[in-house]
């Protein structure tokens, strides 16, 4: 019997974490925040992944193939944003500062540009 469910407890849990999680992108995109056209495929994959939960408790061939379906509209979004996070990590990062410090104007002093809060007291 427990090993029945399992399908229904994976697709269930897979579904509510990845629909909330866009649900979550989404609602941010309301304040302001850059949204992609791919939160609704995966939003909609998440919705088909929670149907096919239903659906293994009756037919577990036709919930697999469903799910595998949905699965894939997920990973439309998650693919391209794992790949970015890679190689965003993994890739080299060049400076914005060409190695030193120049300084346009002759009055500010050395350890004024590079500690400018050090000696500042708050008021």
């Amino acid at each position: 019997m427990i090993v029945d469910m399992l399908p229904f407890f994976l697709y269930f849990v897979a579904s509510m974490t990845t629909g909330v999680h866009v649900c979550i992108l989404l609602a941010l995109a309301a304040h302001g925040a850059p949204s992609n056209p791919l939160e609704l495929v995966s939003l909609l994959g998440s919705l088909c992944l929670l149907i096919a939960a239903y659906v293994s408790l009756f037919k577990p061939y036709a919930a697999a193939r469903l799910a595998l379906i949905a699965c894939l509209a997920i990973w439309c979004f998650y693919g391209p944003a794992v790949a970015k996070s890679v190689r965003t990590k993994f890739g080299k990062q060049s400076s914005v500062l060409s190695g030193q410090l120049r300084i346009t104007h002759p009055e500010v002093s050395w350890a004024q540009a590079t500690m400018p809060f050090v000696c500042s007291e708050p008021k």
